[in-house]
C-alpha cells in the first residue's frame, strides 16, 4: 500500500508521460520482477529434498524458454495468447487467498486472474495497443480491437463482481475462515480502485512490479521457513543474486541492440516478451511450490 501511495503521488504531482512510465515499469521489473523468479532453482531443490537433479532441472528449464521463444518467432499470436493464459492462472493463485484443493477452486482464480489482466488491458487499451500489435506482428486496425476492448471493459469489472458474489454466497466452500473471504473482497476494491485512477503502466507498475512479486516472494519465504527478517529477507535475496545478475545482463544486452531502433516500444516490447519466455518455467515451478503447500 505504500507503493501504491507513492505511485500515486508521482502520478499526481508529476503526470509522467507514457515513455516515462514505461521506463520506470523497466526499472521495478527489474529491480523486483526478475529476482522473484530467480529462485526458481532453490524452490525445486527445496521440493527435492537434494541438490543433485540440478542438472535435469536446469535443462528442462532451459528447453522450455527455448520452445516457448520459438512459439514467439513462429506463431506471436498463439504465444500472446498463451502468455495471457499462463499469467492468468499464475495472478490468480498468487492473489488467492482460499482453498486450491479441487478443480472448481482452481477454475476461479484463474477465471478472476483473467478477467484482471483484461481489466488491466481494456481499460488503458490506447496505452498498450502499440506495444501489443508490435509483439503479435498484426495486421489487425487499431480501431477495430479499440471498439473491440471498449466492449469488453464492463465485462471484466462486470466478472471480477459477480465472482466475488458467488464467492460471498458458497464462502465456506472457498474460504477455510470466513474473515479470510472479507479480507480478499477488500484486496480486490484497493486494486480496482488504484487501476481506475492509474493509468496502465504505473498500475502494471505496482501490480506486477511491487504486488505479485513481493507476494511471490513472501511465499517462498514462508515454504523455505525463512523468518520474516532484515538477515533473512537477505538471505532469499542472496540466493536469488546470481541468476538475477544473469537476467540483467541479458535484458542489458537486448537494450543496447534496440537502442538505435526507430520504434519507441522496441525496447519494451523485446523486454515483455523476454520476461513472458521466464513466465512459463517459472509457472511450472511455483506451481508445484503451491501444491506442496496445500
Amino acid at each position: 500500500m505504500l507503493f501504491a501511495f507513492f505511485l500515486y503521488l508521482i502520478e499526481l504531482l508529476f503526470a509522467p508521460g507514457a515513455s516515462t512510465q514505461i521506463s520506470f515499469l523497466i526499472l521495478v521489473l527489474i529491480l523486483f520482477g526478475v529476482p522473484h523468479g530467480a529462485l526458481d532453482l532453490y524452490i525445486d531443490q527445496h521440493l527435492q529434498k537434494t541438490d543433485k537433479k540440478q542438472n535435469i532441472f536446469l535443462l528442462k528449464y532451459l528447453l522450455n524458454i527455448i520452445v516457448y521463444a520459438s512459439v514467439w518467432y513462429f506463431f506471436p499470436i498463439i504465444a500472446l495468447v498463451i502468455f495471457i493464459a499462463i499469467t492468468a492462472y499464475h495472478f490468480g493463485e498468487i492473489d488467492w487467498m482460499g482453498k486450491s484443493n479441487t478443480l472448481i477452486h482452481k477454475f476461479v482464480y484463474t477465471l478472476l486472474g483473467f478477467a484482471w489482466i483484461l481489466f488491466l488491458l481494456t481499460k488503458n487499451i490506447n496505452f498498450a495497443l502499440d506495444i501489443f500489435l508490435t509483439m503479435g506482428r498484426s495486421s489487425i486496425k487499431k480501431e477495430l480491437l479499440i471498439d473491440l476492448a471498449n466492449k469488453i471493459y464492463p465485462y471484466t469489472l462486470l466478472t471480477i463482481g459477480v465472482v466475488n458474489f458467488m464467492l460471498f454466497i458458497f464462502k465456506t466452500h472457498f474460504f477455510d475462515k470466513v474473515a479470510t473471504f472479507y479480507f480478499s473482497l477488500l484486496q480486490t476494491g484497493i486494486l480496482v480502485c488504484f487501476v481506475l485512477f492509474m493509468p496502465l503502466w504505473i498500475s502494471f507498475t505496482f501490480y506486477f512490479g511491487f504486488w505479485h512479486s513481493l507476494l511471490s516472494f513472501d511465499k517462498i519465504r514462508i515454504n523455505f521457513e525463512v523468518p520474516n527478517t532484515t538477515s533473512g529477507w537477505g538471505g532469499l535475496l542472496f540466493k536469488a543474486a546470481p541468476f538475477s545478475i544473469m537476467a540483467w545482463f541479458g535484458f542489458a544486452y537486448i537494450t543496447f541492440l534496440t537502442l538505435n531502433s526507430k520504434d519507441s516500444s522496441g525496447i519494451f516490447t523485446l523486454l515483455f516478451i523476454s520476461l513472458s519466455v521466464l513466465a512459463l518455467p517459472h509457472l511450472q515451478v511455483f506451481t508445484k511450490l503451491k501444491l506442496k503447500s496445500n
